[in-house]
């Protein structure tokens, strides 16, 4: 049996195509919908672009019939317009005064209607719960979620090997995998089942195992991983875009996913301009609040965004300041603003990033676990020739109003990316974070 589908203004506004996701059944739009779409057409960034966009293919299919009728949809299924209504069933303390209730109505009133199932889909936390006091069926979008079951892909594994073929690996840089459950670029940390002593670590490309040296894994200023996490990660940062494209690392904060992203950026920027693999490295950060706003704020996009990207000057004077007792601020400031006022690092918006094509670059995007999936697309898929990108976030960590562990970007790309000759990944766990010890014991025992 068909079923009718409601979509919140927010699920369009997030994924036009949505429209399209609902197989033969019937998804339906609400008049308070269209209106609160109207308000948003005219908005800066995604969120305006992804209004217009439902717009337009809502009007393409209004040539194609009457939408109070339903139009037929290429997957079978039909898009009907409806006017709001005022459901007998509907609370009297939720006033219709509220767009929000005057969609979970129509929702109600639908199903008071019409003799099928009816569902509103919308990834609003707050209106999931009041849709589902009022009595109406609710669902979250699940196109562009992962499934809820799915093992998390961490990107590195630990296997046991004899000591002759460690030997091997040691001697010729690769040998032939002996594993045959293996995900393209997986990291291996290898251990002689027979020598304690023997260990090794590795890459998985195409049924071969490759040596990685610990003489090759340092980011600029002699950057270096403090555990095998940060080594595999510096790997995959340093390895040409042309081999590995695309790094997905996750995990909590402390962990130093940005600072290695940074240093390994600058080690193939900051250089001559003979030995450059990129002509730039791009920085940002998504910013819940107000990526879509930026256009309003006074100044340029640079002062706008300082905020945002303020732990990427934190983590830049770090690398340029150096280790130990040789640490100089003032040659580090000196360099930082080298490097900035020669564009060698440049800062952008997440909500900007559509139509741009960018090449030669080194892309990190901090804080990615923000990011919507069309936001992730937009992204990845602004990367031209030579261009290497970086997500880093922590899944745990979601700001993003109608964002959960299972629909952002971040989780998304992860998992889609996952099997992909092209991607590489590194998950860390909460023991491999680098802070100092108080920041480890506030950690522990402020924790609520």
């Amino acid at each position: 049996m068909k079923k009718i589908y409601v979509l919140d203004t927010n699920i369009l506004m997030q994924s036009p195509k949505a429209i399209f996701g609902f197989d033969d059944n019937i998804v339906a739009i609400t008049g308070t919908t269209l209106q609160e779409l109207d308000k948003h057409k005219n908005d800066p960034g995604e969120r305006g672009y992804n209004t217009r966009e439902t717009v337009r293919i809502i009007d393409d299919l209004r040539t194609k019939g009457d939408l109070r009728k339903g139009v037929e949809l290429p997957n079978k299924g039909s898009l009907l317009i409806v006017s709001d209504m005022s459901a007998k069933c509907m609370p009297e303390e939720y006033s219709l005064n509220i767009p929000d209730n005057r969609i979970i109505s129509t929702v109600l009133g639908l199903k008071e209607k019409r003799d099928l199932q009816v569902a509103l889909i919308t990834n609003d936390l707050s209106m999931r719960v009041n849709a589902t006091l009022c009595g109406a069926e609710v669902q979250s979008y699940l196109n562009e979620s992962i499934e809820e079951k799915v093992e998390v892909y961490e990107g590195k594994c630990e296997k046991q090997l004899s000591a002759e073929l460690i030997n091997d690996l040691y001697s010729f840089g690769s040998i032939e995998t002996p594993f045959d459950d293996l995900i393209e670029n997986e990291y291996l940390i290898l251990k002689a089942d027979d020598d304690p002593q023997k260990s090794a670590l590795a890459i998985h490309r195409k049924g071969i195992l490759y040596l990685i040296k610990d003489k090759d894994l340092r980011g600029f200023n002699n950057v270096r991983g403090r555990n095998l996490s940060q080594k595999l990660l510096i790997h995959a940062l340093l390895a040409p875009a042309e081999q590995i494209p695309l790094v997905i690392a996750k995990g909590p904060a402390g962990t130093g996913k940005t600072m290695l992203a940074i240093a390994c950026g600058l080690t193939d920027t900051y250089c001559g301009y003979d030995e450059r693999r990129y002509d730039q490295v791009l920085i940002t950060r998504t910013n819940v609040l107000s990526d879509n706003d930026l256009g309003f704020l006074p100044g340029t996009l640079e002062e706008k965004m300082d905020p945002l990207v303020a732990p990427f000057m934190d983590n830049l004077q770090q690398i340029f300041a150096g280790q130990g007792k040789d640490r100089d601020l003032e040659v580090a400031k000196q360099q930082m603003d080298y490097v900035l006022q020669k564009e060698i690092v440049q800062i952008a918006s997440v909500g900007y990033m559509r139509g741009r094509s960018i090449a030669n670059s080194y892309l990190i995007v901090d804080e990615a676990q923000n990011m919507t999936v069309q936001q992730a697309l937009e992204i990845v898929s602004r990367a031209g020739m030579g261009t290497k990108v970086v997500l880093l976030g922590d899944p745990d960590q979601i700001d993003a109003r109608y964002l959960d562990k299972r629909n952002n970007g971040l989780v998304f790309t992860a998992d889609r990316m996952k099997d992909s000759p092209l991607c590489a990944q590194i998950t860390f766990d909460q023991e491999e974070s680098v802070r100092s010890p108080l920041a480890m014991e506030a950690a522990k025992k402020m924790t609520i």
